[in-house]
């Protein structure tokens, strides 16, 4: 992908909006954020220092100037890697992306599936650093970024995304069980995919509208320890497993 092809600033500034206008409009308090687009992390590192900032992020928070930087040389390569990932999932309407080793839904509207990547990459980078300014914590950044996602995106609006959720939890029971706090981000992603299954899969009988209140669940995450984040997706697993069987 060349640097310009998308207009990838473009890109990242209006996702950035869209979002902030998103979670304002459900009422979910996030403070003054601003958005910095950095062209490659050694601009950061020069002047936080290379132990301070990892050269493969593809953003950051800086809690005293209250600003997300985007690094874009990290997202391009992000980017790439998922455009040329021979192992997407394609049902229905939707297509899969890996994050983390968690399959990530993506609404194919189009047959430029280069350019609906390239937004999806985006953002979700840009909900993530804007869940770490909310928490100051990685798994509930990740937690944050896949439900805001998820509902931004209206994605419970596809049946066969369901499809895709129930691949996750597969692959989200061997994380679970390791029980391993230095994978913050795939328990994260973990934690909300289970979550949100029950509500909208097992739990809305309409399907019309969401289930889940966001606003809520969000607000909820800032009360989690470091040891939820172990026990809570395991939990939300096993009543998964449970409800699944009801409902069958």
């Amino acid at each position: 992908m060349s640097k310009d092809k998308y207009d990838l600033n473009n890109i990242i500034i209006n996702i950035f909006n869209e979002t902030i206008k998103w979670l304002k409009d459900n009422n979910i308090g996030i403070g003054r954020l601003s958005l910095s687009i950095i062209e490659a992390t050694e601009s950061l590192q020069q002047k936080h220092g290379k132990d301070k900032i990892n050269e493969y992020i593809g953003g950051t928070y800086e809690s005293k100037t209250n600003k997300i930087h985007i690094i874009k040389s990290e997202l391009e390569k992000n980017i790439n890697e998922k455009v040329n990932d021979q192992n997407k999932i394609f049902i229905g309407n939707l297509f899969t992306i890996t994050h983390n080793g968690i399959l990530w839904p993506v609404y194919k509207n189009n047959d430029d599936i280069e350019k609906i990547i390239v937004k999806a990459v985006t953002d979700s980078i840009v909900i993530d650093e804007i869940g770490y300014a909310i928490f100051g914590d990685e798994w509930k950044a990740s937690a944050f970024e896949f439900l805001v996602y998820f509902y931004k995106n209206e994605l419970y609006k596809y049946p066969e995304v369901y499809k895709i959720m129930e691949q996750n939890m597969k692959i989200c029971k061997r994380y679970i069980q390791k029980k391993d706090l230095s994978l913050p981000y795939s328990l994260g992603y973990c934690f909300a995919n289970n979550f949100i299954y029950i509500h909208e899969n097992l739990l809305n009988k309409d399907k019309k509208s969401p289930n889940l209140n966001i606003k809520n669940i969000i607000k909820k995450l800032k009360y989690f320890s470091e040891k939820d984040e172990i026990n809570v997706p395991d939990a939300i697993n096993t009543l998964t497993k449970i409800l699944m069987s009801l409902y069958k």
